[in-house]
């Protein structure tokens, strides 16, 4: 039996994750024609919010609640599919209504985990709960500089140029968030969790401050914090991979969803260095966006959103309906090993070859390398969504995290 609002976010997440693919498709391939601006951003926040941000509630509820959050999940999904409609509508005054109660959502996860965390003790919470709740505290602060953003847009006013508001909130949204988060729910599915290291104290405390010094370097223009908060950072990635790594070299990697979560340990640390390039060129861009390469940009968005967070969410679903039929079992390697080797592929090209944004259909390598990845992804969606329906649920139920 299944929690069944533990399956209802990855539901609500995955049918949204179909639009991100889709959109994704049609972009690399250039079938019809480039994207407009409202479909670019709308293919990026239906991934960050929709597919992402929704896994990660479900993970949350899983980890944390014993009790049914049902219409919890069902207000959070409406909220986040009325905010991804008007990223596509290209309106600013939506934009700005419904990113104002899409953060009202975040907040109220935030203080979910912080309350559960309280309510245990903060001295006795271990390391996977920490790392949820420090992430989604550097998810409601870079959500914050979005919802301002939209405000500001929204209202008619424009963004000022002493402060990047666009560039913090997307390294909290990354860095920031997703690392942590990551590292967290890997160790909680390879380990079982219910452990506290100090090693694992120092992992938190490193991404968590490395992640806000981004954040605060871009926003106040503060360029001599970004060398100083990549270095915290990488360390971190570096006390993670000591902490999991034999963890993550024991999974089978011939069958079942912890070899997702495993491959997620060398993704976390290729989006690291990844990001270290980026700060590298931003600063001897001396801070202007326009020079920083488009491909090592999407490199790294595609390494942190579909290399980490899709294949720890996949097999974070796969070992959550572990005991249920598996629909469509000759699928698993499919989207396993197409995933993954596509998502190698496409980056290996974007930071040889380029974007190929404004190339003919299929002239750009990129049509060739971003459709692996693409249509594994939807292959696991379709795959997924069959075995969550079918598997009966239970109400508030909590669902252990071994396989």
């Amino acid at each position: 039996m299944l929690r069944s609002d533990v399956r209802s976010a990855f539901q609500y997440g995955l049918a949204i994750f179909t639009l991100t693919a889709l959109l994704g498709l049609a972009n690399a391939t250039q079938l019809f024609g480039p994207l407009s601006h409202d479909q670019l951003i709308t293919h990026l926040h239906s991934g960050t919010l929709g597919w992402i941000t929704m896994g990660v509630i479900g993970l949350t509820v899983w980890m944390f609640s014993g009790r049914d959050l049902n219409m919890q999940i069902r207000l959070s999904a409406l909220a986040t599919v009325a905010y991804v409609a008007a990223f596509w509508s290209g309106n600013f005054q939506a934009r700005a209504i419904f990113g104002a109660i899409e953060l009202v959502v975040i907040y109220a996860w935030w203080w979910f985990v912080l309350s559960r965390v309280m309510s245990e003790g903060f001295g006795h919470a271990d390391i996977p709960k920490l790392c949820v709740l420090f992430g989604l505290t550097t998810l409601a602060i870079g959500s914050t500089l979005g919802a301002t953003i939209q405000i500001i847009l929204g209202t008619g006013g424009s963004l000022p140029t002493s402060a990047d508001l666009i560039g913090a909130h997307a390294s909290a949204q990354t860095g920031g968030y997703l690392v942590l988060v990551a590292a967290g729910v890997i160790e909680w599915q390879l380990t079982g969790g219910g452990s506290r290291s100090r090693a694992g104290m120092v992992q938190i405390a490193l991404l968590f401050i490395g992640g806000l010094l981004v954040a605060i370097s871009l926003l106040l223009g503060i360029q001599q914090l970004a060398g100083p908060a990549t270095l915290l950072t990488l360390i971190g990635i570096l006390i993670v991979i000591s902490r999991l790594g034999r963890a993550a070299m024991g999974v089978s990697w011939t069958m079942g969803g912890k070899r997702h979560l495993a491959l997620g340990v060398p993704f976390v640390l290729l989006a690291v260095i990844l990001e270290v390039l980026l700060v590298q060129q931003f600063i001897a861009a001396n801070g202007n966006p326009d020079k920083v390469s488009v491909g090592l940009l999407h490199s790294l968005d595609h390494s942190f959103f579909v290399g980490l967070m899709t294949n720890v969410l996949f097999g974070s679903i796969l070992v959550f309906s572990k005991d249920q039929p598996r629909v469509w079992p000759w699928a698993d390697n499919v989207i396993f090993w197409g995933l993954n080797i596509g998502v190698v592929s496409f980056i290996v090209v974007l930071l040889t070859v380029g974007s190929g944004e404004g190339a003919q259909p299929f002239t750009s390598p990129v049509a060739f390398t971003a459709p692996i990845m693409g249509l594994s992804a939807l292959l696991g969606i379709v795959t997924l969504l069959m075995r969550l329906q079918g598997a009966p649920a239970t109400m508030g139920a909590r669902a252990p995290a071994r396989s």
